[in-house]
């Protein structure tokens, strides 16, 4: 399995204490498949990437007013500047099926 990085680019918000990301992240790197990681974990200090990241994750959580998003959240983009979302507890619930979900990004 390999992701099409001509069409596509692939980005996982997760938490540092959620199992459910580092099953997915694992899985993805015994793969192969590219990707860029956000966590989304507050910092103690209040600064930092991971606010940046979480405020980026709550964006995408409030354009989805009627679903529930949870992390892992995969964000797709894709060549032609469309983004698509698939969240855990909506998508899918178990890593494998996370990775079922992104088979039709796949060359």
């Amino acid at each position: 399995m390999k992701l099409d990085t001509k069409k596509y680019k692939l980005t996982i918000y997760t938490e540092t204490t959620c199992l459910g990301c580092q099953e997915l992240k694992e899985l993805l790197k015994e793969n192969s498949i590219q990707f860029s990681e956000k966590n989304i974990t507050p910092e103690p200090t209040k600064k930092g990437p991971n606010m940046d990241n979480r405020w980026e994750y709550i964006d995408i959580t409030r354009e989805y007013e009627e679903e529930v998003m949870l992390t892992p959240l995969i964000t797709v983009e894709h060549s032609d500047g469309n983004v698509t979302h698939h969240s855990a507890g909506y998508d899918f619930d178990e890593a494998q099926e996370g990775l079922e979900v992104l088979k039709q990004y796949f060359i």
